[in-house]
């Protein structure tokens, strides 16, 4: 159980067992990994809202049988703004689940999660949130290879996470 650091971006979070969360983190160097916050979902939690989604954050994870465990978290940006903001919290929540749909486990994909980053920095120093939306959907399929000329990227997107996206 070889422990390793990484930074990432908390996509989502979700119960697990009696008072755990399992947590899908997106990282520059691992790609999309799942990992377990012990007693995150109890009342005083050394974790509390540092797992918690678009949490930005230093992440020292030990590797388990089946899947890791978060030992320790230090927030470097909550992108708090970005979750209070009528406007940035639904352009957010879609490139989260963009990235969640559109990627493998396990795969590295580092342009990617700078991609995430940079458009969440976006968000919060108050651009646009229809527009930052737009200009991830551009470059995500530019970086997947899924470009096609002429054709609106919400429509290949679709093709390639296999949903319907354009009701986002």
């Amino acid at each position: 159980m070889a422990p390793y650091k990484t930074k990432a971006i908390s996509l989502k979070t979700a119960p697990f067992a009696e008072a755990d969360k399992l947590v899908t983190l997106f990282t520059r160097e691992y790609g999309k990994i799942k990992a377990i916050a012990k007693g995150a979902r109890r009342v005083p939690s050394r974790f509390g809202g540092r797992v918690e989604t678009f949490t930005y954050g230093d992440y020292f994870i030990a590797k388990g049988r089946s899947l890791d465990i978060i030992s320790q978290c230090q927030v470097i940006e909550t992108f708090q703004r970005v979750r209070e903001g009528p406007q940035t919290l639904p352009s957010g929540l879609y490139m989260i689940k963009l990235v969640s749909l559109g990627t493998v486990e396990g795969q590295r994909n580092p342009e990617l999660f700078d991609l995430l980053l940079r458009s969440f920095l976006r968000l919060k120093a108050g651009d646009n949130g229809r527009k930052v939306a737009k200009d991830f959907e551009r470059e995500f399929v530019m970086l997947e290879g899924i470009y096609r000329e002429g054709i609106d990227p919400q429509y290949t997107l679709s093709e390639h996470v296999g949903e319907d996206l354009r009701s986002w």
